[in-house]
């Protein structure tokens, strides 16, 4: 997105103030993506909505595509968070699994601005999939760190493991939630089990 560099010392961030910025400014945008679609987004609104100056805004970012690149970067580092005290398993297929329920869990409690992301895009990539395919470093770390996942890959690289696993993660949720849930979460994850016990 925007090349520029953020204006955001990082010292910035042990000040209670600018977190506290930061925080309201981030709910004001969900708040608002709830509401309205991104093109129809402003500064000023965001602003208004997180009862903030427009020059409090400017003192940490550049402009809305520098806030927008700042958002996905929190959201990625609170699903990394969420997920790595989640993911414990050393067997590949549980760890995909362990993965699937992480990845319902943070999607359920999101569920509202979710659906709203998924008809959301930035330069033409559906805000959704930057939301979620985090996962997909998770799972990469995950693998890499499992010994036994040598003798189910056999020539394949870890990375297409994850961006094949993940990819069809991504779609089966794109489907469930987009049909308001039309299994429930433990069906779900018996039919994704059922799935991966058939890789093998």
């Amino acid at each position: 997105m925007n090349q520029q560099q953020p204006i955001r010392p990082s010292k910035n961030l042990q000040d209670q103030r600018v977190r506290r910025t930061f925080h309201v400014l981030l709910k004001a945008l969900e708040k608002l993506l709830c509401e309205m679609p991104l093109e129809e987004l402003t500064i000023k609104k965001i602003c208004e909505t997180a009862h903030i100056q427009r020059t409090t805004f400017y003192q940490h970012f550049h402009d809305m595509h520098d806030f927008l690149d700042w958002y996905i970067l929190q959201k990625q580092n609170e699903f990394r968070s969420f997920a790595s005290s989640s993911i414990t398993s050393r067997e590949p297929h549980d760890a995909y699994l362990e993965v699937a329920q992480c990845t319902m869990r943070y999607l359920s409690r999101n569920e509202r601005l979710v659906k709203r992301l998924m008809n959301t895009q930035i330069n033409g990539k559906p805000l959704f999939e930057l939301y979620v395919t985090t996962c997909v470093d998770e799972l990469k770390e995950k693998l890499n760190h499992l010994p036994e996942v040598e003798k189910h890959a056999g020539n394949t690289p870890i990375s297409f493991l994850a961006e094949f696993y993940v990819g069809g993660l991504i779609s089966v949720f794109r489907w469930w939630i987009v049909n308001d849930k039309p299994v429930t979460e433990e069906e779900f994850m018996n039919y994704l089990r059922l799935r991966v016990e058939r890789m093998d």
